[in-house]
């Protein structure tokens, strides 16, 4: 699905909106394949305040460019997995998507995944509290060793150091 540049130019909202506007009635529960399970915990992350930032967008956009997974992927492909995996949280909530996810993800790919969301929760310079426990339910939701987890989150915090740190 092809957003437009005028649909992109009026906000994130309606970015996000016009993204899962295409996907009623069309069986997206059926079947999770591993690109829509990689994206559903880096969507919820953005999803987790309430709000969508810009960063947020660009930081999706960015693991979309850069990761193996979706990198050989047309930019209205991305944009068909961004969207599915926010239907999917729309559908079954934050924690039902991610188990949904979890089921199809390999341990490392489940790493992966979890790396890729704390990145998009860093991107807009704030963690707040509802971000932080959503961190932390997607430790759980993702089967995931909590002490190596904090280790990723660590590493994700210092890479987000500016040229004046």
């Amino acid at each position: 699905m092809e957003v437009d540049q005028n649909t992109r130019s009026q906000g994130p909202g309606r970015l996000i909106a016009s993204l899962f506007a295409g996907l009623r009635g069309r069986g997206v529960d059926n079947v999770i394949d591993v690109p829509t399970a990689v994206m559903i915990p880096i969507v919820a992350a953005m999803l987790a305040d309430g709000r969508v930032e810009p960063e947020e967008l660009l930081q999706i956009e960015s693991v979309c460019a850069s990761s193996p997974i979706y990198e050989r992927n047309s930019s209205a492909e991305n944009d068909y997995i961004i969207s599915r995996a926010g239907k999917l949280i729309q559908d079954h909530g934050l924690d039902g998507a991610c188990q949904r996810a979890c089921q199809c993800l390999s341990p490392a790919l489940r790493e992966t995944a979890f790396v890729h969301a704390v990145r998009v929760i860093f991107s807009d310079g704030y963690v707040g509290q509802l971000e932080r426990e959503v961190i932390d339910k997607m430790i759980s939701w993702l089967e995931m060793d909590r002490e190596r987890a904090r280790m990723m989150v660590d590493v994700v915090s210092v890479m987000q150091h500016t040229a004046i740190a």
